[in-house]
């Protein structure tokens, strides 16, 4: 690389390159630790995981296991809580950490294009793609160069340094961006003539090429030492030469003196390294001390985005899918206070779903009377916020039948849905302690209209054509298949119509949204 030249572009897109990877890879290995098992299919069952961090999944006696008091096993058992340290935001913030991975997605994309625009545009892309065969014997000597731990000799990049770096741009790049569109259950759902359905093999593949970029950085960086660390630097910080111009006259003017080429290499190396590292401490301490208010400022931008893309699209129906897994996780933990239990020894006989707020008809629907409406029965994949997924049959009363009866206003825009949730995530000893006094009392989910009236939205009661068990919501939970499951509200008791959730708790749609810091906007696949 003896007299290697980089190009002022180039220069720029590389300390960017290196700004959003930095945010990708810790906010990427926050969301990995929420479910830290990787599968090559989406059933996901026990001892099927080909590489997992902490304990084995188990199956369980839902009911059994809930209304007797023993320890349930849930999904949120398996998350292995990242140090704050290494990611962001750290300390299990799932919602949080996906919108920096989307942010940081956005960034490193935009980036990357910009390069390969310039690459091609000014010819430097004959640096990095090969155009003889012969390349594959060199690359072979000059990694045998290095092993024996001296330097090949080449003019520019040797072969192995070139079928690197075309690997890494125009093949493990394009894989990440790949798989990690298809992990998104929207492209799934609105696309499936373009796409896969095996979301856990693409978040395998993703995880598989996180490794990889990992290891190309810190070969990257030893060889860069390797061949004379300041050197390189000199090249892709200042290029080649004498620094003259504003950077330099700047320099005298603080330090009395024109800096040599060395001097301002230096400083400009810790100074970008610097700003990466301060704005990584600075958006872990953002996201853990005002979590709600970096929420609002992360949203703005992506879930306009997300909408653009997604929202108004026609929805895919998964009628190609008649088997459902054998195994299906439990997230959250059911209710364990008197009033679920009364009820559930009794059969859940007395349970009754209110239907009100702006409408003209309110309900108070008994059990008969839900059964006695029209039926519908599908099988979907669950996608959850963790990225776990199976296949499960739901049978229960369309929500538009119950939109119909109620007969809503012209103004109501969001069904809320109250639920016996005891909000598990701040209960101990089965006693709940509130949070935030800016929340409700009662758990609660909501969902615009139009989502009320999509083709697989369902009051269920059914599932895998049994009755619904008792920790995945029994006697009623809601499925709506074009969201990720944390907003499909279990143990429901209520539906009340409102004109926005704004006056709701923090109005951000559902008491996961309001506490754990989700996103309602980006839950919509």
């Amino acid at each position: 690389m003896v007299g290697e030249s980089f190009p002022w572009w180039l220069r720029i897109t590389h300390w960017f390159n290196f700004f959003f990877l930095i945010l990708l890879f810790r906010s990427g290995y926050e969301i990995l630790m929420s479910h830290p098992k990787l599968y090559w299919n989406d059933e996901g069952e026990p001892g099927m995981a080909w590489l997992r961090v902490g304990d084995e999944e188990r199956s369980t006696d839902f009911d059994k296991e809930v209304i007797e008091g023993e320890d349930l096993w849930a999904a949120e058992d398996e998350i292995d809580p990242p140090s704050a340290l290494v990611s962001l935001p750290g300390r299990d913030a799932v919602g949080m950490g996906r919108h920096w991975h989307f942010w940081g997605a956005i960034g490193w994309t935009v980036c990357g294009l910009l390069y390969v625009g310039a690459l091609f545009a000014s010819g430097e892309w004959l640096r990095l793609v090969p155009t003889s065969l012969s390349v594959f014997p060199q690359a072979g000597s000059d990694l045998l160069t290095y092993l024996r731990l001296e330097i090949p000799h080449a003019e520019g990049y040797n072969a192995l340094q070139q079928l690197t770096y075309f690997g890494v741009i125009f093949v493990l790049s394009p894989l990440m961006i790949v798989t990690g569109v298809l992990q998104a259950p929207a492209f799934r759902a609105h696309f499936p003539e373009w796409f896969s359905d095996n979301r856990q093999l693409n978040r395998s593949l993703h995880f598989v090429g996180f490794v990889g970029f990992n290891v190309f950085l810190f070969t990257h960086v030893a060889l860069v030492a390797a061949h004379g660390f300041w050197t390189e630097m000199q090249k892709i910080v200042i290029g080649p030469g004498t620094p003259d111009g504003l950077l330099a006259d700047g320099w005298a003017a603080i330090f009395g003196t024109a800096p040599t080429a060395y001097e301002l290499t230096v400083a400009l190396t810790i100074l970008g390294i610097g700003i990466v590292v301060g704005f990584a401490a600075f958006a872990t301490w953002v996201s853990l001390r005002y979590p709600t208010r970096t929420q609002d400022w992360l949203e703005i931008g992506v879930d306009p985005l997300l909408e653009t893309l997604f929202h108004h699209v026609s929805f895919y129906d998964d009628d190609d899918v008649e088997e459902y897994s054998d195994f299906a996780r439990v997230n959250g933990k059911p209710p364990r206070n008197d009033e679920y239990r009364a009820r559930y020894g009794n059969g859940f006989e007395d349970w009754t779903i209110t239907v009100d707020g702006l409408v003209d008809e309110e309900l108070e629907l008994t059990n008969d009377e839900i059964r006695e409406m029209d039926k519908q029965e599908h099988v979907t994949r669950h996608d959850c916020i963790q990225g776990w997924t199976y296949y499960a049959k739901w049978g229960g009363v369309p929500l538009t039948e119950i939109v119909e009866r109620c007969e809503p206003h012209d103004d109501a825009e969001w069904l809320v849905f109250r639920t016996l949730d005891e909000k598990w995530e701040y209960s101990e000893d089965g006693k709940f302690e509130e949070p935030d006094p800016d929340v409700p009392e009662f758990y609660y989910e909501a969902i615009r209209l139009d989502k009320a009236e999509e083709p697989r939205s369902i009051l269920a009661y059914e599932m895998n054509d049994g009755d619904l068990p008792v920790a995945h919501g029994a006697p009623y939970r809601l499925r709506i298949e074009s969201q990720l499951g944390y907003k499909m509200a279990k143990w429901v008791t209520g539906i009340e119509f409102v004109e926005d959730v704004d006056d709701i708790g923090k109005g951000k749609g559902g008491w996961r949204d309001d506490v754990l810091n989700y996103y309602p906007n980006s839950a919509d696949i």
